[in-house]
């Protein structure tokens, strides 16, 4: 068997997009990988995988351990950021292959998974409802009352806990506080009394709705850095917050932070590669580590899963694009002892579950799909129906 064939698809997603890689072969077998990213870093992203995925053509996508180690030699001197995370796009793609060319799941193919479901939080609360008005696909949140009702909906879902944003309520709606995007705080990050305050009302908002059974965690990602990231941690976790989730290229006031009394301090969703993260298991700086399956390559995940599990540490799949990505961490969940609750999306455009079958989901609990590879079929039809416009960011 060999690799005839690598296609980059794209499918318009609301205010974002959805980036697939799609590798074929001689023998007909196709496998497929999701990198969705953000908008600018999704264009150059593309370019990259489609560079690297152009050295595997003609090899043996089965061989996929060699193919990791033949595109990392390929990137050595430049080997992290965007070149990463495109090898492990590529062995991703390959990793299906070879499992659907022993009609077995991924986690079949590497070894057979643990367990088969897993208890989910609803990610993005707030946040996808606000891109998706943006879009014009949904009524916009207006009021801390809109809020509450959010959080009751996830109560009513069954799930176990929710995750925020930095989101505030202002006389014109929701908004989302982005600093390090170019938003307000931008370039300093350095936390504003105010919205502190009006998120502080938000995560109260969403506590009353969801009530005492649900988890409240939120993701700040790098909107705030150094000291920041204590005194931010521990203000909201005055408001009931179990899960401080921030990103930070310095391991020190991670561990600060963790070493406080106060929330647990989640981290890690965008790195790569398993040196990165030893960073931080050594340093004591993290609770909860994020796992990125697309970005690092589910080879990589697993080492640096397991690294943590010497560590006494569970951790999370990162879970943020289409229904492709959420299995492809429901594979990579499957093989792990510790993973203790998995992040999803509840909200999308309307066309998603046209693309790719959504997971069977139980009681706020996600069910392992039976079917081959990933498990599921993705409909190349309805990916091409919502074309990404040309220039878009």
């Amino acid at each position: 068997m060999r690799i005839i064939d690598a296609e980059i698809l794209t499918c318009a997603a609301g205010t974002r997009y959805w980036s697939y890689l799609r590798l074929r072969t001689d023998d007909g077998v196709t496998g497929w990988a999701e990198f969705t990213d953000g908008m600018l870093s999704a264009h150059g992203m593309a370019g990259v995988v489609r560079r690297l995925a152009s050295f595997v053509i003609g090899e043996d996508p089965t061989a996929w351990r060699r193919i990791e180690q033949l595109l990392r030699s390929r990137t050595r001197e430049a080997e992290d950021g965007l070149n990463r995370r495109a090898v492990g796009t590529v062995v991703n793609a390959c990793l299906e292959i070879a499992a659907r060319a022993r009609s077995l799941s991924v986690a079949q193919l590497l070894g057979g998974p643990v367990r088969e479901e897993f208890p989910l939080y609803w990610s993005h609360c707030g946040l996808g409802r606000i891109r998706l008005a943006q879009a014009g696909l949904a009524e916009p949140v207006r009021t801390l009352d809109d809020v509450r009702a959010m959080g009751a909906d996830v109560a009513r879902a069954g799930f176990r806990a929710l995750k925020t944003n930095l989101m505030v309520i202002e006389e014109e709606g929701a908004r989302l506080h982005l600093s390090s995007w170019g938003g307000p705080g931008w370039p300093e990050l350095e936390p504003d009394p105010r919205v502190v305050s009006q998120v502080c009302d938000v995560l109260d908002a969403l506590g009353d709705g969801a009530g005492p059974g649900v988890e409240l965690f939120i993701d700040v990602n790098h909107n705030v850095k150094g000291e920041g990231i204590s005194r931010l941690a521990e203000r909201f976790g005055r408001h009931g917050l179990d899960w401080f989730e921030v990103d930070s290229d310095e391991v020190a006031p991670l561990a600060r932070a963790r070493n406080r009394s106060g929330p647990r301090i989640a981290s890690g969703e965008t790195l790569t590669g398993l040196r990165a993260f030893r960073r931080l298991f050594e340093a004591g700086a993290v609770d909860v580590p994020i796992v990125d399956v697309a970005w690092n390559g589910l080879p990589e995940a697993l080492r640096i899963a397991e690294l943590a599990h010497n560590y006494d540490l569970n951790v999370v799949p990162h879970n943020y694009g289409s229904h492709l990505l959420t299995h492809m961490s429901a594979q990579f969940a499957a093989l792990l002892p510790n993973v203790a609750i998995f992040e999803i999306d509840v909200e999308g455009v309307p066309w998603r579950d046209d693309v790719i079958p959504p997971p069977l989901v139980v009681d706020g609990r996600l069910r392992l799909p039976e079917g081959p590879g990933w498990g599921v079929e993705v409909d190349e039809e309805a990916l091409r129906a919502h074309p990404v416009e040309v220039g878009s960011r």
